[in-house]
């Protein structure tokens, strides 16, 4: 114990002097501002270009170097592109190893099992990443909600003569966020030298939206074989909101269901506070028996499995 509680302050010291480095470090260093000096300096073009898939997980270059060579870092990276968190990656990681080293910690201070503080630390270690998803699912809403509008705001930008590049741009001016922020996004790296085809590509990736990506496909085909663009932005705008009509139709029908999901999910807990605050020496065994503890940690992982099969299968794929 004493060795787990040694090696957790050094994993706290070394993050918090990551976090400082992190935060007091000038911001000369980004991959944005290194591709302004490069264009500004007149260096070779392939060099330039290769500069705009280079991102950086963290300000240190040697855990740079170390998280670049992790694809699990890079897939974290890409859901927080998702998600919309302008963050690192290595400060993100920093930070969920903070939570789990102070429960740990907190855990070790009130004498708890070994196993049971490595459990609750693994929880909070994980509880940033489960955050995470709650933020990508919530830009994913936001961004399928508005993008109707926005292609049919290109649809009547390429109706008055403009160009696409020019539609891009009015979106990205018009409409709010995360549409007019992702469409920023597209026409800064098509004005960096970046093609078209590859911008909507990494498009797709970050938001990973499957309206996005019938658009983008869509669009990549009518470069390649030509076509009306106006007729095909009103025809993909058309089909997602009957999709999104038909989803809320499903959500209505089935709200009651979901309702009493929760609420036998809930039952429990309700059920325990009602005899803690009524008879409390009844369900005190629990904690003060050391196979309580297990058993309780035993019926939250039950109670996790069972709620996400159950989730799964009740969820619509469109």
């Amino acid at each position: 114990m004493k060795i787990a509680f040694a090696a957790t302050l050094f994993l706290l010291t070394f993050i918090a002097f990551e976090l400082v480095y992190s935060l007091f470090k000038k911001p000369d260093a980004r991959a944005v501002n290194k591709a302004v000096e490069r264009y500004a300096s007149s260096q070779p073009k392939d060099d330039e270009t290769n500069l705009l898939y280079y991102r950086k997980f963290s300000d240190i270059n040697l855990l740079n170097s170390i998280l670049a060579a992790i694809p699990a870092v890079r897939r974290l990276d890409e859901l927080m592109q998702q998600g919309g968190v302008k963050t690192l990656a290595g400060i993100f990681i920093l930070f969920s190893l903070t939570a789990g080293a102070l429960l740990f910690l907190c855990c070790t201070l009130l004498l708890m099992a070994l196993p049971m503080s490595i459990m609750i630390a693994c929880v909070g270690t994980f509880l940033p990443y489960l955050y995470l998803l709650y933020k990508r699912n919530q830009r994913k809403i936001q961004f399928e909600t508005l993008f109707p509008d926005a292609l049919d705001l290109m649809g009547y930008a390429l109706k008055a003569g403009h160009s696409i590049m020019a539609s891009f741009k009015m979106v990205a001016e018009e409409m709010a966020d995360p549409i007019g922020e992702e469409f920023n996004r597209v026409v800064d790296e098509i004005n960096f030298g970046r093609d078209l085809d590859s911008t909507l590509r990494n498009f797709s990736r970050r938001i990973d939206s499957p309206e996005l990506k019938f658009f983008v496909t869509s669009v990549i085909i009518q470069r390649e074989t030509g076509g009306n663009l106006v007729e095909l932005l009103i025809r993909i705008s058309e089909v997602i909101r009957k999709k999104f009509r038909f989803r809320e139709k499903v959500k209505s029908l089935s709200s009651e269901a979901k309702l009493s999901a929760i609420i036998l999910l809930a039952l429990p807990f309700v059920a325990g506070a009602a005899i803690l605050f009524t008879n409390p020496k009844y369900i005190r065994v629990l904690v003060d028996d050391p196979i309580g503890l297990y058993a309780i940690a035993i019926a939250l992982i039950m109670m996790s499995i069972g709620s996400f099969i159950m989730y799964k299968l009740v969820q619509l794929d469109m």
